[in-house]
């Protein structure tokens, strides 16, 4: 009788229990934007197999010129710079056949000014808020924007070459970044141009969506909410990381006076900018006789090239991630000063914005999206009005 008894209130406790954990899971799956964004994330993982909101297609594509391009024809296309990061983009051919989309409107004005550039230049925000788009309309000339996403500067010259010569504009805005090396070795790589000087890496940008494994923990990993978030919740278990939340380490976060929070020190950035690397060294001179080629072509036609160097945002916060970071800041900060030194070599006309932006975040506002090392809308604005008054004191808004 008493072992009836136990077994019948063992059964009962654990039907109890198995309902509380299918509650516990619907409610996840049910209320999973009410969850904190890394929750928010595994658990998108667990429902949709991406760590995004929302089912969406990349604009950009691999391509053997380029490395990406962009694809023609969107409207409205729906991009995720992070899992909180949204925008829409809407791509035109210059001309028919052109095979490439930019994100312009299309060009039936005087063409007063070209931008050639990555993803900086493409703009992870809207259109509207793209520095492109706001120093356009400050500066009251017509610009063509020929930004493309994961691309160096061998692509910016072939962009400038077959898309922006033929308007010959009187200012050529070539935007710069500092992994930019490291994606014209990467490209020059993946054609097979050049021997590899390490183990090839797979570019972050075309990293698919991890799925959950092999194994019984990765099956449930992959099959219920409620594993995948008590993962990231309970000490000591192994950290479940989608590809994009894992590019982020947690030590390295800092709150601004605004309230809002920077996350910084992504594993791929250091790597892709540090000059000490081979790979990065092999990219600097690609990109130098790039850029030897297009100042002797914008100069061919009379007109002025400006290089802008966008600066990261662990330079910008330096004074909030020097102390984490260490000796992976001055990785970072050592392909910037490589692209001073090129400047100078070559006698360019360069717009180092750091120092500029650097007292724009001292008043304590987020300039980079939190999680995406992109340029928010407030960001964006900044460097429209940055480069704007840059141009305009030495006199190369009305050349």
């Amino acid at each position: 009788m008493i072992l009836r008894q136990r077994l019948r209130w063992f059964l009962i406790g654990v039907a109890s229990l198995v309902a509380v954990l299918i509650l516990l899971e619907a409610g996840l799956r049910i209320f999973v934007e009410a969850l904190p964004p890394r929750l928010r994330e595994v658990t998108y993982m667990v429902v949709r197999g991406v760590p995004f909101p929302e089912s969406w297609d990349r604009a950009w594509v691999r391509n053997p010129d380029h490395y990406f391009i962009v694809k023609p024809g969107l409207v409205d296309a729906l991009q995720f710079g992070s899992p909180q990061v949204r925008f829409h983009v809407s791509t035109i051919e210059l001309w028919a056949g052109g095979g490439i989309g930019f994100r312009n409107r299309p060009v039936d004005y005087f063409v007063d000014a070209v931008v050639v550039g990555d993803s900086f230049a493409f703009c992870f925000t809207e259109r509207e808020d793209c520095w492109v788009t706001q120093f356009e309309a400050d500066a009251g000339l017509g610009v063509v924007n020929l930004g493309l996403p994961a691309t160096g500067s061998h692509s910016h010259l072939l962009i400038l070459r077959d898309f922006a010569q033929p308007f010959k504009p009187p200012l050529v805005i070539w935007q710069f970044f500092g992994n930019d090396f490291n994606d014209d070795y990467g490209l020059f790589r993946a054609n097979e141009t050049i021997e590899p000087l390490e183990e090839d890496e797979r570019p972050a940008e075309t990293v698919d969506d991890a799925g959950p494994g092999d194994g019984v923990q990765s099956r449930l990993r992959g099959a219920s909410a409620l594993y995948a978030v008590l993962e990231n919740v309970l000490n000591g278990w192994r950290r479940f990381q989608d590809p994009d939340a894992a590019n982020f380490d947690e030590r390295y976060e800092a709150t601004l006076r605004s309230g809002e929070v920077l996350r910084f020190g992504q594993p791929y950035e250091p790597k892709a900018m540090d000059m000490s690397r081979p790979v990065n060294q092999a990219g600097y001179e690609l990109s130098r006789a790039a850029f030897e080629e297009a100042k002797a072509l914008v100069s061919s036609w009379g007109g002025q090239l400006v290089v802008l160097l966008a600066p990261t945002r662990e330079e910008v916060y330096e004074s909030l991630t020097a102390a984490a970071m260490g000796s992976d800041l001055k990785a970072i900060r050592s392909a910037r000063l490589a692209m001073l030194d090129l400047c100078v070599d070559l006698q360019m006309a360069c717009y180092d914005m750091l120092a500029d932006m650097q007292r724009g975040a001292a008043k304590g506002n987020l300039l980079y999206y939190a999680d995406d090392m992109h340029w928010n809308p407030l960001g964006n604005r900044a460097a429209a009005g940055l480069l704007r008054d840059w141009l305009d004191a030495r006199g190369l808004l009305g050349a």
